[in-house]
């Protein structure tokens, strides 16, 4: 349910007229309630109106220089719920179309009625407030909306995929020869791919769909790496180097959800175009003001590396893109894992950078910030 603004609500405007018999009247009738921005040309005003955002602008038409006409077509565009009040003491047919048009709240002839400009201002300053709400509901209604019709495609996809992989348990402990177990391992590693890009897809979309919250658990960087890499599946021919200094954090608060899906993405294209050399792990860790901290997790391998046309512009982190395009790619994957990790980094207010040789290999850095106290 919408309300209307409260009598604690600051009530902000400006009032534009290059004579000063107006410009006192109106900051007299206004001063009390209202916090009056007083302007005597059109210039002084879009100053004024590009520093602080007013509810109610007052203009008048006929002015020197920048005129009031002007002064409504900038204001609309710097905040288009603005509501502005047009006086003039030169009242012509298209002059009042022109103001309409460009999207006046009123237009008022001068010598104005002081009750009756009192009355205009605050039925702008309501409609003002009515709108900016209006929208705020709206936003929350459709980011639940889509909140909700991800959660139903998040249950209908994943339930029968839970309910073969758990029949394929149920299978695999039963009395089979070598080929029927060699029909229940094929089965099930398409299934967990299957399964693998249903989340990747539902998880993208959440990030760039919705404005749903991040929430914020206690974890062990320490231990989310090392959890990770040992739940990765790495070639015979590739060495794993962990690198996590002593003085690391045992413990911060920060958004582990999220931070693990980036780190194992990152982990997971690591060893997937690497297959000799190494790949190395690290995190590091540096205080910043306050409570904060900045996390950051390098993954860099001796891998293919990375098209230099796709590391222009950080292109290798827009959606769908893969380094090899063509039908016949070695590596199977939507292009997301990328993408994916670059939308969560920018919600974190955080950041992810590669650099790569084609041929030798590429390092990504992810750095987010986490809170060291939060008792």
């Amino acid at each position: 349910m919408l309300a209307l603004a409260s009598e604690k609500t600051i009530k902000r405007l400006l009032v534009v007229d290059d004579e000063e018999g107006p410009r006192q009247s109106l900051n007299m009738i206004f001063g009390d309630d209202y916090e009056v921005s007083i302007a005597s040309s059109g210039e002084e005003a879009l100053e004024f109106a590009r520093d602080t955002s007013f509810h109610v602008v007052v203009t008048d038409i006929r002015m020197r220089g920048i005129s009031g006409i002007d002064v409504l077509r900038e204001v609309k565009k710097i905040d288009p719920h603005t509501e502005v009040v047009v006086l003039t003491a030169y009242e012509t047919l298209e002059t009042a179309r022109q103001a309409i048009s460009l999207g006046a709240s009123e237009y008022l002839k001068k010598p104005f009625d002081l009750d009756h400009i009192q009355t205009v201002v605050e039925e702008c300053f309501q409609s003002y407030f009515l709108k900016s709400n209006h929208e705020t509901v709206i936003r929350e209604d459709v980011n639940a909306a889509k909140n909700n019709f991800l959660e139903i495609v998040s249950h209908e996809l994943n339930t029968p995929m839970h309910g073969i992989l758990g029949f394929l348990e149920l299978l695999d402990g039963t009395d089979l020869d070598q080929e029927q177990a060699e029909y229940v391992d094929t089965i099930r590693a398409c299934g967990l791919k299957y399964f693998e890009h249903v989340q990747d897809i539902l998880t993208y979309a959440k990030m760039t769909m919705t404005e749903s919250e991040i929430s914020l658990n206690a974890f062990n960087p320490a231990t989310l790496v090392l959890k990770l890499i040992a739940e990765s599946e790495v070639p015979e021919a590739v060495e794993v180097l962990p690198d996590i200094p002593e003085d690391l954090l045992e413990l911060v608060s920060g958004a582990e959800q999220e931070i693990r899906i980036v780190v194992r993405k990152l982990l997971l294209n690591a060893f997937k175009f690497t297959t000799k050399g190494h790949v190395a792990v690290s995190v590091r860790y540096a205080p910043l003001p306050g409570d904060q901290a900045c996390l950051t997790f390098v993954v860099e391998d001796t891998g293919e590396g990375i098209k230099p046309e796709l590391l222009e512009h950080g292109r290798i982190f827009d959606a769908f893109t893969q380094g090899d395009s063509s039908s016949r790619r070695s590596h199977e994957g939507l292009g997301l894992g990328l993408s994916l990790c670059k939308s969560i980094a920018d919600r974190l207010g955080g950041s992810i950078r590669v650099q790569s040789v084609l041929g030798e290999g590429s390092v990504f850095t992810f750095d987010c910030t986490v809170h060291t106290n939060f008792a």
